[in-house]
C-alpha cells in the first residue's frame, strides 16, 4: 500500500476527532491496507474488507474501532463500497476480548525453602528481609548498614530512595532468625567499611531467576502476610490502610492488586 494515499483521510479524522482517538483509527486503517497494492482507496473490494476486517482485527475492542475507523474513511470516500450495518453486528457478536489469565500462585513454603537454602548470607538475608518488609529490590540494593536498626525483636528499615520519592520508616514483620543473624551481619559489614549491604538490583534479580523466583513476589508476600496479621487485630479497612502505608503506595487501587491478584498458598 502506498501510506500517501491516507494522508487525506488521516489529516480528516485529525480535524474532527480527538489526537488519541484519531491515531488510533488511521492505525486501524493503515493495518487494514497493509499488503494491498492498490493506487486509490475506492479500489478497496467489498470482499477485500469483509475477509480483513474479521482476520486482521482479533478482538471485540479492536473490531468495534476497525469499524468506527472504516465508517469515517467510507464518510471520506463517499465511493468505496461499505459492508452493511448487518455484516458488522453478525461478525461483532463472534468477536471476544481476551480473558484475563488466572492469577498466578505463590507458593510461601517452597519459596523459603528456596531461600533459606542459599549458602550466601548477603543473599539469603537480602531476600527474607524482602518478605517481612515489602522492601522492592532496588531499596534492598540501596541499603546501607545505617538504614536498619534492632529494638527488642524488631527490625526497623529506613528507605531513602522509595519509588517514585516515597521513602519512610518501615517496622518489619518479625522474623526472630534475621533479627540475629543481620545484626551480625550488618556489624560485619560496618566493620569492613562496606557502603552497601546488598548486591545490585541485577544481580539479585538474576540469582532469584536461578532459583525460579521473582523479586516482586517476595514483595507481594510481605502485602499478603502483613495483611492478615494486621487483620487478625484491626478492622479491616483499618488494616488495609496501613499495609498500603507500609507499601509505600499513593492510591490504595496499587496496593489491591498486591492484595488479590496473585494467590499466596502456604504449602
Amino acid at each position: 500500500m502506498k501510506y500517501d494515499i491516507l494522508e487525506p483521510y488521516k489529516e480528516f479524522l485529525y480535524d474532527q476527532l480527538t489526537t488519541n482517538t484519531a491515531r488510533k483509527y488511521y492505525s486501524c486503517m493503515v493495518k487494514l491496507l497493509q499488503g494491498t497494492n492498490i493506487n486509490r482507496v475506492e479500489e478497496l473490494s467489498l470482499e477485500y474488507l469483509q475477509e480483513e476486517l474479521v482476520r486482521r482485527f482479533k478482538t471485540k475492542n479492536e473490531f468495534s474501532a476497525a469499524k468506527n475507523a472504516l465508517r469515517l474513511l467510507g464518510e471520506y470516500y463517499p465511493k468505496l463500497q461499505m459492508p452493511t450495518k448487518e455484516y458488522f453486528k453478525e461478525e461483532s457478536l463472534k468477536k471476544r476480548n481476551y480473558t484475563k489469565k488466572p492469577g498466578k500462585v505463590i507458593h510461601l513454603k517452597t519459596t523459603m525453602r528456596k531461600i533459606n537454602q542459599l549458602e550466601n548470607p548477603r543473599l539469603k538475608y537480602a531476600y527474607r528481609l524482602a518478605v517481612i518488609s515489602g522492601l522492592r529490590v532496588s531499596e534492598l540494593a540501596d541499603l546501607r548498614p545505617s538504614d536498619l536498626s534492632f529494638t527488642e525483636g524488631h527490625i526497623t528499615v529506613t528507605v531513602r530512595n522509595g519509588k517514585g520519592g516515597h521513602g519512610g520508616v518501615i517496622t518489619c514483620r518479625q522474623d526472630p532468625y534475621l533479627y540475629d543473624r543481620l545484626q551480625e551481619y550488618v556489624s560485619r559489614v560496618q566493620a569492613t567499611q562496606e557502603e552497601k549491604l546488598f548486591y545490585s538490583e541485577a544481580t539479585m534479580r538474576k540469582e532469584a531467576g536461578r532459583l525460579g523466583l521473582e523479586c516482586h513476589d517476595l514483595r507481594r508476600i510481605y502485602a499478603i502476610l502483613c495483611c492478615r496479621e494486621l487483620r487478625a487485630v484491626l478492622p479491616a479497612a483499618q488494616a488495609d490502610r496501613e499495609v498500603q502505608r507500609n507499601m509505600r503506595h499513593v492510591r490504595f487501587a496499587v496496593t489491591k492488586r498486591y492484595l488479590y491478584n496473585r494467590k499466596l498458598r502456604m504449602d
